[in-house]
């Protein structure tokens, strides 16, 4: 049994992001991803041995530029300035078609750079600068149309915010790639994706005239009116006592994946944080239209009980949402099997940088 509830239980906001939502412990909001952001990991040799290898991040994306999508020529030019008006047109569109791999990421380009987006059918002979309003217009009222809360997930208060990344491809159909949820919000995720699946067949989007998979964000904010949030991840108690680093334990703390297979070593601990990191976090929209960007320094420690604790993330000056970002990471990851001292549990301190880059 589900809730048929639309306003204002629902509240839906369409981002179509450039270029990837978990509950907070704090009054600051989460900050909306930019799904198509490149995080990567890089990993050095620290210069002293004993600690092993260091791993950073970098997270890179691009400032948005919204493409012309009309061009109007005047009645009052030459005939010689129009033939070499042609002649660059045919250049651009000879480097264009070359350029086509460059611009898109795995052959698929963003919904904010495709020179004509992917369409509900309705839209298609709405004006050019219309359509995309028609668009979102048509993806809010299949939403609403749609929409049913969960019922369990009503019941326990469970709320938060659900992205859905998906592509429209080259022949108008749904393929979703991946959906960020909130903390205990596994119900929400799946309403979200139901959601999606259900869409109709676009009509599909092109880019330097050619058809194109197209890259699509859809955020979806599930609240209960007048009822608190109940899915807010426990805030923890540190264990007082000393607090040691990687090297000078005996067995460092374990992912679950490290723990199934018995590998207590530092390159599966930096394994499954670079899968976590790659899959759980991008670069914040706001960020990237504000132009802000730096290292943020990301320190927390693992106490005697697997959990994390003392997480603190130092950012650049005005860099304030790229450290909320950081912070909601960290709180994303499961507990460990904590790190062994003398075959006691002890807590344990790590930290690592992310960098954040805009070209």
């Amino acid at each position: 049994m589900k809730f048929k509830l639309i306003f204002p239980a629902l509240l839906i906001s369409l981002s179509s992001l450039s270029q990837q939502a978990n509950t907070c412990e704090t009054s600051e909001s989460d900050p909306v991803l930019d799904l198509n952001s490149i995080t990567k990991c890089v990993i050095e040799k620290d210069k002293d041995k004993k600690k092993g290898k260091k791993v950073s991040f970098e997270v890179t994306s691009r400032k948005r530029v919204r493409r012309k999508r009309n061009m109007a020529t005047s009645a009052g030019l030459s005939s010689g300035y129009q033939q070499k008006v042609t002649q660059v047109k045919q250049k651009t569109n000879l480097i264009n078609n070359l350029s086509l791999k460059k611009e898109s990421k795995n052959g698929v380009v963003s919904f904010y750079k495709a020179d004509q987006i992917p369409l509900f059918k309705e839209c298609e002979q709405e004006a050019l600068l219309a359509q995309e309003k028609c668009f979102r217009r048509l993806m809010s009222h299949h939403i609403q149309t749609n929409f049913q809360y969960p019922a369990e997930a009503y019941k326990a208060g469970v709320q938060g915010r659900v992205m859905v990344n998906f592509i429209i491809d080259k022949k108008g159909n749904t393929v979703i790639n991946n959906t960020l949820f909130p903390y205990k919000g596994e119900l929400l995720r799946e309403e979200a994706k139901r959601i999606v699946d259900e869409l109709p067949r676009f009509v599909p989007g092109k880019h330097l005239g050619t058809p194109i998979d197209v890259q699509y964000s859809l955020q979806i904010k599930f609240k209960i009116p007048g009822v608190e949030r109940t899915n807010i991840r426990p805030k923890t108690k540190v264990k007082t006592g000393k607090i040691f680093t990687f090297s000078e334990v005996t067995q460092i703390p374990s992912f679950p994946k490290c723990k199934k297979n018995n590998d207590a070593t530092t390159d599966c601990f930096i394994e499954q944080l670079q899968k976590h990191v790659q899959e759980n976090f991008a670069y914040p929209v706001d960020a990237i239209n504000a132009d802000i960007q730096g290292t943020v320094n990301v320190s927390f420690v693992i106490n005697s009980f697997g959990q994390i604790v003392n997480l603190k993330a130092k950012g650049p000056e005005n860099g304030e949402i790229l450290e909320v970002a950081a912070k909601r990471l960290i709180e994303k990851l499961p507990d460990f099997k904590p790190a062994l001292k003398d075959n006691v549990t002890v807590d344990v301190s790590y930290e690592f940088p992310i960098r954040f880059t805009l070209n």
